[in-house]
This record gives C-alpha cells, sequence and structure tokens, in this order.
C-alpha cells in the first residue's frame, strides 16, 4: 500500500505547517510522499493522479478546504483509500471519522485506520464531505474566506455572523426535495449535510449521517434581525429541528433555484450560485476511520 499526503502549507494560517514539520520525522518514517500545494485548486490536481488507484492511501493535511479540493481530484473514481490529518479553522469533517486528538496518533489513523466506505455530497460539478449550503451561511463562508484570515476556530465565524447579519436579507427559494412538488419560500437559508457540522462544530444538520446514502436538509424560513442570533444559538447546540421556522428531511437529491446572486457554498468553499442540485452518492469512497470511544 503506497501512501501520498498533499499538504497546504497556508492552511490554519500557518497551523498545518506547524503540524507539518512535527509529524515530519514519522512520515519520512513511514515512506510517505509529500506533495505540497502551490495555490487555489492545486490540490485537485494532486490528488487526480492518485485517483484510480486501489492501492494508495492519499491524506490530505490541512482544513476542510484543503480536503474538499482533495476530494474533488479524486472523485468520481473514488478508488483510492481517502484519509485526513486537520490543520485548519474549522476541521469539521473530522468529527465523524472518529480520530484520536494526539497528532502522532491522529498521523497513525491516517495511515493506518480502517477503510470504511462513506457517503459524498455532490453540488452541481462539485464534491462536498460536510455540507452544502446556500443564503445566510454561504455569506459568511464568503466572509471568512477573504476577509478573516487572522485567526482560527469557531470565533473567526462568529465574526463573519455578527458582520452578514448588517446586511443579509432572506430571499425567495424554489426547493424540489426528490421527486415531490417544488415549494417557494422567503428563506433565510438552506443545507443539505453529509454530516452534521460546518463553521467549526456548528450542528447545522443534526442527525446526518455519512453512511445512510442520503442528505439531511434543513431549511431555516425568513427570520428577523432579532431572530437571528436566538437560532443560531440554538444551531450551536442542535437543537433547533422542530422550531417552527425550521424544516428538515432526508432526500437524495435537491434541486434549489432562486435570485441568481445567491452564492453556494460547499464544504465551506464558494463554489457557484443558484440554481443548483445537491445530490447523495452513497458509498462513494474509502475514508480511514478511527476506533469510536
Amino acid at each position: 500500500m503506497r501512501t501520498s499526503l498533499i499538504y497546504n502549507p497556508t492552511a490554519g494560517n500557518g497551523k498545518a505547517a506547524a503540524l507539518y514539520s512535527q509529524l515530519r520525522p514519522q512520515m519520512e518514517s513511514f515512506g510517505v510522499e509529500v506533495f505540497q500545494t502551490q495555490g487555489p485548486r492545486h490540490a485537485i490536481e494532486l490528488a487526480r493522479t492518485f485517483a484510480d488507484d486501489p492501492n494508495r492511501t492519499v491524506i490530505s493535511l490541512g482544513g476542510d478546504g484543503t480536503h474538499h479540493e482533495v476530494i474533488n481530484g479524486l472523485m468520481p473514481s473514488g478508488k483510492a483509500i481517502f484519509s485526513v490529518i486537520p490543520a485548519g479553522t474549522g476541521n469539521d469533517f473530522v468529527r465523524v471519522l472518529d480520530y484520536p486528538n494526539d497528532p502522532e496518533a491522529i498521523l497513525q489513523t491516517a495511515l493506518h485506520g480502517t477503510p470504511r466506505p462513506i457517503d459524498v455530497g455532490q453540488a452541481g460539478n462539485e464534491y462536498f464531505l460536510t455540507v452544502s449550503g446556500i443564503g445566510f451561511d454561504a455569506e459568511v463562508a464568503a466572509w471568512v474566506n477573504h476577509r478573516a484570515k487572522a485567526g482560527s476556530g469557531r470565533s473567526v465565524f462568529l465574526r463573519g455572523i455578527l458582520y452578514n447579519l448588517l446586511f443579509y436579507r432572506s430571499q425567495a427559494v424554489s426547493v424540489m426535495m426528490d421527486d415531490r412538488a417544488a415549494e417557494t419560500r422567503d428563506s433565510f437559508l438552506l443545507a443539505g449535510g453529509n454530516t452534521a457540522y460546518y463553521a467549526s462544530g456548528m450542528q447545522i444538520c443534526p442527525g446526518a449521517s455519512i453512511h445512510d446514502g442520503t442528505l439531511t436538509v434543513v431549511w431555516i424560513e425568513r427570520l428577523s434581525r432579532l431572530e437571528v442570533l436566538p437560532m443560531l444559538l440554538r444551531v450551536l447546540q442542535g437543537r433547533h429541528l422542530g422550531h417552527v421556522r425550521v424544516r428538515s428531511a432526508e432526500v437524495r437529491k435537491l434541486t434549489v433555484d432562486g435570485p441568481q446572486e445567491l452564492q453556494v457554498h460547499a464544504d465551506g468553499e464558494i463554489i457557484g450560485h443558484l440554481p443548483i442540485t445537491l445530490r447523495a452518492l452513497p458509498n462513494a469512497i474509502r475514508v480511514r476511520m478511527g476506533k469510536p470511544n
């Protein structure tokens, strides 16, 4: 089994570079090939060269944005085994992999963890691991990516939330879930989750699973400014389902249409604008998993 590591030195505002330096001796002892990204989307090109090799593990060292690029290089073939070493701002994908906390133990799991097939989401022509969203969360993701490079963790997302509260307005979007009739509603945000988490641990899609072949859709309808912060506190704790302004469903396919200026994110990366179709791709790739606590 060959192992290649795709490493983004800019991830996590220096966190990835420090972690790579710490783990480099162990990687060398295991014969890991290291490929450093040179800029945006380069990880896709690097990963694409390994996508058809079922005897190779491809490790992504960086944040969820780096993992997003690597999975877009490995898909749609999905023959290589995927694993991650988290070193970014949010680190949401690793939350569902039962990884340990110690960096050296994380490396051992990334190298030798049990490969299990997981679902992958698709948004238009892009693949995603965690959540794809439209509306307020996409505006926050754009702000975080372009204006908030200093800092990491949940605080940077909270700053983006507070900034966008001043300007964002709910807009009407049309949503068709699987083969049901389309519905149009004024919407604060709509998220399709392959996992529960985004924005550094916010549980936007509680109950979402990488093993059930569906996306968990959470559709939050129009909120007043005074309603937004209480709703976001509920989201932080995963307690928003059942709220009168929140709808949820499990779907295999979701089509969203509306104002073309509305951005779409996937794994926190802006990938385009409406309209968009989201899909769940069951058992799309093998990922090295840790042992449940």
